[in-house]
């Protein structure tokens, strides 16, 4: 019994040290729509993790004429919510990821790189988008630095339809850039890299929220880089 306890509690500890060592990089970033507004969520499918509440810079609604609305957050002790009292087509998160070393060990959510090699380290971005309802204006870009733009209404397709979706940095094409295949929420981060300006296809997931990730790394100079995270999150029924 004593044998079988000690293999337990080592499963558990190093299970814990693998998930503490993973970036919030690696984590998605959705705005889940609760009573009266939204929750801003971190984490992965069936399960949301804490955050530092300061690092949730701006959430913006949409009105049907695409009028850009700024909203109030509220902090909470592990999170962010908003309230919205008038209804938005679509709303839009950004948060502040902080600063990221990538070492031969592993990652360290730091500037100090004494007695670290590092393989390359920068910001981090995180920005997500959640469709409520379609307007015409949703086909292009909201304003987002970077951004995933559907080129039909999600909401109406079912699960197995493909989606066309375009990446846009600074309101261009992100060429660079690697979007998710399909919007299952258990399978979105298997992305491809977007090969030319066309659209890419999306594969929509089983009924309910679907997300899609997409990544983009912008080199500065030497190791130093800026890593951006944006997600695209909306409802189907089918």
């Amino acid at each position: 019994m004593k044998k079988n306890k000690c293999i337990l509690f080592c499963v558990s500890f190093w299970a814990a040290i693998v998930l503490f060592a993973q970036p919030l990089s690696a984590h998605d970033m959705w705005l889940q729509e609760i009573e009266g507004g939204f929750s801003i969520a971190l984490g992965h499918e069936g399960q949301t993790d804490p955050y530092e509440p300061a690092r949730l810079k701006d959430v913006i609604g949409y009105t049907e004429n695409g009028w850009v609305v700024q909203l109030d957050i509220f902090q909470e002790k592990e999170g962010c919510r908003v309230i919205t009292d008038e209804a938005f087509c679509a709303v839009s998160a950004l948060l502040d990821n902080r600063y990221w070393l990538k070492t031969i060990d592993g990652w360290e959510n730091q500037r100090e790189r004494k007695g670290l090699q590092i393989v390359e380290e920068g910001h981090s971005y995180k920005q997500t988008k959640h469709i409520v309802k379609w307007c015409d204006f949703l086909f292009g870009p909201v304003g987002q630095r970077f951004e995933i733009v559907p080129l039909k209404d999600p909401t109406s397709l079912k699960q197995g339809d493909n989606l066309p979706v375009k990446v846009f940095f600074e309101g261009k094409p992100a060429l660079k850039a690697r979007v998710s295949k399909t919007s299952n929420m258990a399978k979105t981060h298997d992305l491809e890299p977007v090969k030319n300006e066309s659209s890419v296809l999306v594969q929509v997931g089983p009924p309910g929220l679907q997300l899609i990730n997409a990544k983009l790394v912008v080199p500065l100079k030497g190791k130093q880089v800026v890593w951006f995270a944006a997600s695209l999150t909306f409802c189907t029924t089918k």
